[in-house]
């Protein structure tokens, strides 16, 4: 399971679904996906405590990508990055395609 750094335009490309207010309190600054585009990924760093957060993505049962792992007030971005990756390689490793969001 490799997963890829990838630039915003290739994960605008999957079109993933953002909270409206998201710009105004994470600045996105990495981005992420496996080489089969089953999960991405997004590290951002928070702009009000200067620290950092991320969010792992897949396609709900209407293949909008959503999220459906996330953790916030990571101390280090290295520390965010590899949680990250982490999260999406176990996503990946229950051979899920599909992540229902329950509504």
């Amino acid at each position: 399971m490799k997963i890829n750094t990838i630039s915003r335009a290739e994960f605008d490309g999957f079109k993933p679904s953002r909270h409206p207010e998201a710009d105004s309190i994470f600045e996105e600054t990495e981005w992420f996906a496996d080489r089969e585009g089953v999960v991405i990924g997004v590290l951002a760093r928070d702009r009000a405590d200067d620290d950092w957060a991320y969010a792992v993505l897949g396609r709900d049962e209407w293949g909008t990508f959503r999220a459906f792992e996330n953790d916030v007030s990571i101390f280090r971005r290295d520390d965010a990055r590899l949680q990250l990756i982490s999260t999406m390689e176990r996503a990946l490793s229950t051979g899920a395609r599909i992540f229902p969001q329950g509504d």
